[in-house]
């Protein structure tokens, strides 16, 4: 599993860097042939999804990532009680022979922070072994086109990555922008494209059959099967690598027609998944009808509800960043800030305000503070490279005060009291609670980063 992977950008190669790594050498020889010859189809891949080894690193990806489990129940706690080897020797089985068939995905409803529902589709732990053994070897083939506009579920990239691009973009004097949203795109990728899509790259007739046979499996609601003709359900092991290469569309039209040049209308595009800025130097209203244009012809939809223009100094999100320009007297220019949203740092604290709230009261004090920590490592380390250290400072003020509050209610005393009670000593070297803030804590970012 340590092999290195591709950046952003041309020239790359899937470096393996241990040599009994085979299936990082498979995956090398695929994207250095894909990278050399762009027009080539690939026919010979149905035996790779289904070698052994390719299919040992699948599980070790599926079991890593845990997850619930689909329509039949079936855990990755059960596969392991009943042998693995065995799961997998079945699984190659199905998949030499053809006898392979996709169960429908189990539906479940995911909160989402406006107070919407967000649709996961969760496959069998058989068909999430299936997709990562298809992800493993048809990635570098289409790694090998990406362009360096999209960021989005993609090896060696990141959030953090794409929220520099923007940084850069903005200290270049990029500073009308567009910020889109594309409407219910993981319900509209059409079916029949997506194949088309995929089979640029890919000619093997069995490959194709089974990202058919996933697409089309069905989504179990009540006690029925619904099918639709259109639409990737989020939850997939494989979904993200095929709305990238759908949205891969996207971006190769928009450096073909050459908008991302000086000598065009240098429009700067950053794109992580579905969710993309345009930035321009002029502005970017008029590009609004090439935006919906050029998602038209791939059957997709811009939200005009929830896209907008934005001029930088006023501030923008953007994958739960908030960007900003700012008069510098320093450096006598504008200069860029980015760091936690509003949104972001608000999410947090009722997140922490859940884990000390009063239904824990007889939850011991380890169990809650170790809950803490883990939520506030993840959310320190997203947000650690940007200008996080205010937000930081602020949100580690608020765990402070939930936690005592959160003491003092098992002592059976009411609001946060003195703070002798319970002193910064108590909370960080007795209860071991993490710090956000703090030298060590957090890089501060340079705002001159990317700076013309």
């Amino acid at each position: 599993m340590d092999v290195k992977r591709p950046t952003a950008g041309p020239g790359n190669a899937w470096e393996v860097v241990r040599p009994d790594d085979t299936v990082g050498r498979l995956q090398q020889t695929l994207y250095a042939t894909a990278k050399t010859d762009p027009k080539r189809r690939f026919h010979a891949l149905r035996d790779k999804v289904y070698r052994w080894d390719v299919l040992q690193q699948a599980w070790d990806l599926v079991r890593a990532n845990q997850g619930a489990s689909g329509m039949d129940d079936a855990t990755i706690e059960d596969v392991e009680e009943t042998g693995v080897d065995a799961f997998l020797r079945g699984l190659q089985e199905e998949l030499r022979t053809g006898a392979y068939r996709a169960s429908p995905v189990r539906r479940v409803l995911i909160p989402k922070p406006n107070g919407g529902q967000r649709p996961l589709g969760i496959p069998t732990v058989r068909d999430r072994v299936a997709q990562a053994a298809a992800k493993l070897v048809l990635e570098p083939l289409f790694e090998a086109d990406f362009l360096p506009t999209s960021f989005g579920f993609r090896p060696n990239l990141s959030a953090q990555d794409a929220a520099e691009e923007v940084c850069k973009w903005l200290n270049f004097g990029l500073e009308d922008v567009l910020d889109a949203d594309i409407k219910a795109f993981f319900d509209e990728i059409p079916h029949d494209r997506l194949l088309d899509a995929v089979a640029r790259r890919v000619s093997d007739g069995s490959v194709l059959g089974l990202i058919r046979m996933w697409l089309a499996s069905g989504v179990m609601v009540g006690g029925g099967v619904e099918h639709s003709d259109t639409g990737t359900p989020q939850g997939g092991v494989i979904s993200p690598l095929l709305a990238n290469l759908y949205l891969h569309q996207f971006d190769a039209e928009w450096s073909r027609r050459g908008l991302d040049k000086r000598t065009g209308l240098d429009a700067k595009l950053v794109r992580y998944a579905d969710d993309f800025l345009i930035l321009r130097r002029g502005s970017v209203r008029g590009l609004v009808p090439v935006v919906q244009e050029i998602l038209g012809g791939l059957g997709l939809r811009l939200n005009l509800e929830k896209s907008r223009v934005v001029r930088a100094e006023k501030g923008f999100d953007f994958l739960g960043f908030r960007f900003t320009r700012v008069p510098s007297e320093k450096h006598g220019k504008r200069v860029t800030y980015y760091f936690p949203s509003p949104k972001s740092v608000l999410r947090v604290k009722q997140k922490v305000r859940d884990r000390c709230g009063k239904q824990t009261t007889f939850v011991e004090p380890a169990d809650v503070v170790r809950s803490l920590n883990r939520l506030l490592v993840g959310w320190r380390n997203y947000f650690r490279p940007s200008n996080a250290a205010r937000a930081f400072a602020h949100v580690q003020g608020y765990v402070e005060n939930r936690l005592r509050r959160f003491l003092r209610r098992r002592e059976g005393k009411a609001g946060p009291g003195r703070y002798r009670d319970f002193p910064n000593e108590h909370l960080y070297e007795e209860l071991r609670l993490v710090r956000l803030a703090g030298r060590g804590s957090v890089r501060y970012a340079s705002v001159e980063r990317g700076a013309a």
